[in-house]
């Protein structure tokens, strides 16, 4: 019988570095065109799996000498391996007789593009956001400059998530106190992206995620490591590389 300390160990045998379980619940009141539910109606729990960008990557950066490992390590590097994670994962759920959807990042920019099928339907095409789903499984919290902090490793992964009609125990929801709002992200931005002075709250059932605003349009140009999504207008740049996440990454790992 599948029960979520079960199916962790099946998730991290399959590849992934993380994994949380949240009640589908902590979703009721979610827009319908982020909600699992109106992807796969009868969803039970929403297992997020978190893959993580190896420390090492960001080291030609930190030297100024080299970019190009980072970008082996970032989503469109190695998405092919994080999906064949999640696939396989899927495949041994569904082996034990249950249904399983996986899930990725996508551009929030795709969200209403097609015909509803039905009024009451959203439009497609239907689009979870990630950091929610990571945050209601209680894997990490999002810090002040917008990045999604677990105590592994800090700012440092990317996830992907399983709708399924599983049942399974839930993690709680993470009690917060990774960021401790010191503000050497927004202070190593040279494109001043983070506006201190303007927080924004999103309140979704399992609590109130609040960051600083980002400039987008500031943090696409920033030339200190950012890695850009030109197939994706949706999505803001992966900033794990650049100069906000790599200051956030050393002050969480001077703080161990």
């Amino acid at each position: 019988m599948l029960d979520a300390q079960r199916v962790k160990k099946l998730a991290l045998d399959c590849g992934a570095d993380l994994v949380g379980i949240a009640p589908v619940e902590r979703f009721a009141e979610v827009p319908g065109n982020e909600n699992p539910t109106e992807i796969k109606p009868d969803t039970k729990s929403v297992i997020v799996l978190g893959f993580r960008i190896l420390r090492g990557a960001l080291q030609g950066i930190e030297n100024g000498t080299n970019w190009g490992t980072y970008s082996g390590a970032d989503p469109t590097g190695f998405s092919n391996y994080m999906q064949e994670v999640t696939y396989n994962f899927c495949r041994r759920i569904e082996s034990e007789g249950f249904e399983t959807v996986p899930m990725v990042r996508c551009s929030y920019d795709l969200r209403d593009k097609g015909v509803p099928v039905s009024p009451d339907r959203p439009a497609p095409d239907v689009i979870i956001d990630m950091e929610y789903a990571a945050f209601a499984a209680g894997l990490g919290e999002l810090g002040d400059g917008k990045l999604f902090l677990t105590p592994q490793f800090g700012p440092r992964q990317v996830f992907s998530a399983v709708l399924t009609d599983l049942e399974l125990e839930p993690d709680p929801v993470f009690p917060g106190g990774l960021c401790d709002h010191c503000g050497a992200c927004a202070a190593a931005c040279p494109a001043c992206a983070l506006d201190r002075n303007t927080l924004t709250e999103s309140v979704y059932p399992a609590g109130t995620l609040k960051h600083w605003r980002l400039r987008v349009e500031s943090c696409r140009v920033c030339t200190t490591g950012t890695w850009p999504r030109p197939y994706s207008l949706g999505l803001e740049p992966n900033r794990t590389g650049a100069s906000c996440g790599r200051a956030c990454c050393r002050h969480l790992e001077e703080k161990k």
